[in-house]
């Protein structure tokens, strides 16, 4: 359930217990959307399958590629010099990107916007899925970028707490 106070409280990951991080973490309107896309995505595909080799296939080839477009994107768009420079990019990249850097234990700006992470991962997961088995695949595909990406910001919080 998505918590509609949540902007309204402080959360700094070097102030917070274990415990505590994983009440922000699981209460943080982005990674409902991951999870209940994600699950939506794992229903389709459970309900569609007709064979579960393609699926695993699409799975591993998504846990595979995802995390190298994620690395890529990160170093080569988010610490590039376009979006900056771009008067029509510029107040993108200061939230996804520069805020975050500016103060890497607010958990407000840890992750990145969904208006810009939800396409990423749909526009890179959905196609492998979908050129290896078709639209249940695309949506296997999908919902393991999802997943992907809450273990990946999961890792982030951690270790951005010890920062």
């Amino acid at each position: 359930m998505v918590d509609l106070n949540f902007w309204k409280k402080d959360y700094r990951l070097d102030k917070m217990s274990l415990k505590e991080l994983w009440g922000a973490y699981l209460i943080y309107p982005a990674i409902q959307a991951y999870l209940v896309l994600a699950a939506l995505s794992i229903w389709y595909t459970a309900t569609h399958m007709t064979d579960a080799l393609p699926i695993v296939a699409s799975v591993i080839a998504v846990i595979i590629v995802y995390p190298f477009v994620w690395y890529l994107l990160h170093r080569f768009v988010l610490h590039g010099h376009f979006l900056f420079r771009s008067k029509f990019t510029a107040h993108v990249w200061k939230r996804i990107h520069f805020d975050h850097h500016r103060d890497p234990h607010d958990l407000k700006v840890l992750f990145g916007a969904l208006y810009t992470t939800l396409p990423t991962i749909l526009i890179v997961t959905a196609p492998v899925g979908y050129i290896i088995g078709g639209t249940v695949c695309a949506a296997a595909a999908l919902a393991t970028g999802l997943l992907v990406t809450c273990f990946y910001e999961f890792c982030h919080c951690i270790a951005t707490r010890h920062i």
